[in-house]
């Protein structure tokens, strides 16, 4: 049995499309990064898996129950962050626990733990959760939706807005989840998030799904862009490699892309003198533009 299983997904606003015949499949124990730039039909497929929008065509099934037809059933072994997270702002903090957690009618049993890991003390949870920072805030909606021990966790950018500390107190209970059999699907637009916790991940683009592949796959794919500056000139062939690009080369300057493994790489820069290195994140819309342009 798949926990989730979307078939021929398609969803118009008017004449354009939110998502476009999507398929995809997430089986039980697994953590599913959906990953795609802002506006590339992330939400949708979200809001549509979770019965807020009905669509243009096709279905979805979560553990093998369509969601049009029987959300009543499920929805109480799904916890979920949705995007742009909108709260009960006269709520008080442990109100607004209190209360998400009377729709699943299970123990709230990671409550206090997640409290105590996000490092919310009694004070902030006493708060009306208007007076909350940004941050607070997408803490409290992480805290409800993984408080019951849910089957399913389906967020929605759900580190928007944490520092690193608490993106890692997220990363260590999704995982901890899977290690227990449940499954998570989440959006995000970061490669380097998907790439620490993931087990697969769907690239979507335009709404459309234009590749699917293993971590370790999409591993080999990434495209990096480096920068180097050298104190003495270099021959001019000095650099040639199958897995990269050199896209700007001078005596001293070289810039490139380059793809896979990384480390021949560094072990010929070491080689030289260096004076400067330049090597941010991978960019996510260049390893889309690079290998799957013709999708």
């Amino acid at each position: 049995m798949s926990v989730i299983a979307i078939r021929d997904l398609t969803k118009y606003y008017g004449k354009f499309p939110g998502i476009k015949g999507l398929n995809l499949r997430v089986d039980p124990g697994e953590i599913y990064g959906f990953l795609g730039p802002n506006g590339a039909g992330k939400s949708t497929t979200i809001r549509l898996m979770l019965n807020l929008l009905r669509p243009s065509s096709g279905e979805v099934k979560l553990f093998d129950k369509n969601v049009k037809t029987h959300y009543g059933q499920i929805f109480q072994f799904i916890g979920n962050v949705p995007g742009e997270l909108q709260l009960y702002d006269n709520l008080t903090g442990r109100s607004f626990l209190t209360y998400m957690n009377r729709f699943s009618r299970k123990e709230p049993k990671f409550r206090e733990k997640l409290i105590h890991a996000f490092d919310l003390h009694p004070s902030d949870l006493n708060k009306k959760i208007k007076y909350y920072s940004h941050g607070m805030k997408q803490k409290l909606g992480i805290i409800q939706a993984l408080q019951d021990d849910p089957d399913l966790v389906i967020m929605d950018e759900p580190s928007e807005g944490l520092d690193p500390i608490n993106k890692g107190v997220l990363y260590a209970y999704l995982k901890h989840l899977k290690s227990k059999g449940k499954t998570i699907f989440f959006s995000s637009h970061y490669l380097a998030e998907v790439e620490k916790i993931c087990d697969r991940v769907g690239l979507v683009r335009k709404g459309r799904l234009i590749a699917e592949e293993s971590i370790s796959a999409l591993k080999e794919k990434m495209v990096r862009r480096m920068e180097v500056t050298f104190v003495q000139p270099l021959p001019k062939e000095a650099f040639c490699r199958v897995n990269m690009k050199i896209l700007e080369q001078d005596a001293h300057r070289l810039v490139l892309d380059v793809s896979g493994d990384i480390n021949p790489l560094l072990r010929q820069i070491a080689g030289y003198e260096v004076e400067n290195l330049v090597f941010p994140e991978p960019s996510l819309e260049q390893t889309f533009m690079t290998f799957y342009e013709k999708e």
